[in-house]
């Protein structure tokens, strides 16, 4: 199936390496379109540098509201392919990506790559996310399979179906987007681990904090919006023994990846306490 690749950014440092691996594809995309939601003219100079490699990158601005989903839903909503893949700015994809998911789009209509940590990370910043995504999609929640944003592909009707991704969101809205297609309308997902995303982690600790709180809060949201639907909260059990983990981590730091580790485990555990009261739940 031929592919529209969507990448949202705000002009992030890393957008020229995920630029440099779309343009090595051994099967180019039908278009790149480059999602600008950051400060006006943020990418330009980048954008410019690729023109002669990367004939099909048009770039759209857009920050009428801030936030992946709302940016992901503008370069889906401008692409001419009838697939469509989203891979974020801070990342790198192998380049067989784009041919082999556009392959798995002829019989599925959700489809996720494999993610791969060791390219981008120091084997220390890994630590606790051993296995992601080696064997299958994302099963972190007991619930229904997801995969991260920049992992993700669909079909054109299927992502024009589901309404897209919920621009409320800023963070979890993948989660969403996944889940809304199997619920609402019995997408079939497949997992193609032949595609690899190289992810990259934040290796600062305040930046790692900050994501992780993010997310954690984010999560607590998806609990409040999915609980009726067959979402489960964390046992006590398993909370406490997640919070007994990010105080052994930061009192056992060494270093600054280490501490990066340890933000990373207590930002989550401080989001989700901190969405439980946003959101009048309880799912630390």
């Amino acid at each position: 199936m031929e592919c529209t690749v969507v990448v949202a950014t705000v002009g992030g440092p890393w957008l020229a390496d995920q630029l440099t691996a779309l343009a090595a594809q051994q099967l180019p995309p039908t278009e790149v379109i480059v999602v600008n939601n950051g400060a006006p003219g943020a990418i330009d100079e980048t954008a410019a540098a690729f023109r002669g490699l990367l004939p099909q990158l048009t770039v759209r601005e857009d920050n009428t509201r801030r936030g992946a989903a709302y940016a992901r839903n503008v370069g889906a909503g401008a692409a001419a392919a009838p697939g469509i893949l989203f891979v974020d700015d801070d990342d790198v994809i192998s380049t067989n990506y784009v041919a082999e998911m556009g392959l798995a789009l002829d019989r599925a209509d959700l489809v996720s790559a494999r993610i791969r940590l060791d390219m981008l990370n120091p084997p220390r910043l890994t630590r606790g996310w051993e296995g992601l995504h080696e064997s299958g999609p994302m099963d972190y929640f007991d619930f229904l399979p997801w995969t991260f944003g920049g992992a993700l592909g669909c079909r054109r009707e299927v992502f024009e179906r589901t309404g897209g991704f919920d621009p409320d969101l800023l963070t979890t809205e993948d989660v969403d987007f996944c889940w809304r297609a199997q619920l609402d309308h019995g997408v079939a997902f497949a997992y193609v681990p032949e595609a690899t995303v190289n992810y990259r982690l934040r290796a600062e600790p305040a930046a790692a904090f900050r994501q992780s709180l993010a997310w954690g809060e984010g999560q607590a949201g998806l609990y409040r919006r999915y609980r009726d639907r067959g979402l489960r909260a964390p046992s006590q059990l398993r909370a406490a023994a997640r919070w007994a983990r990010s105080a052994q981590l930061l009192l056992s730091a060494r270093n600054r990846i280490d501490l990066a580790v340890a933000a990373r485990h207590a930002g989550s555990r401080v989001g989700r306490l901190r969405g439980s009261v946003r959101y009048r739940c309880l799912f630390l």
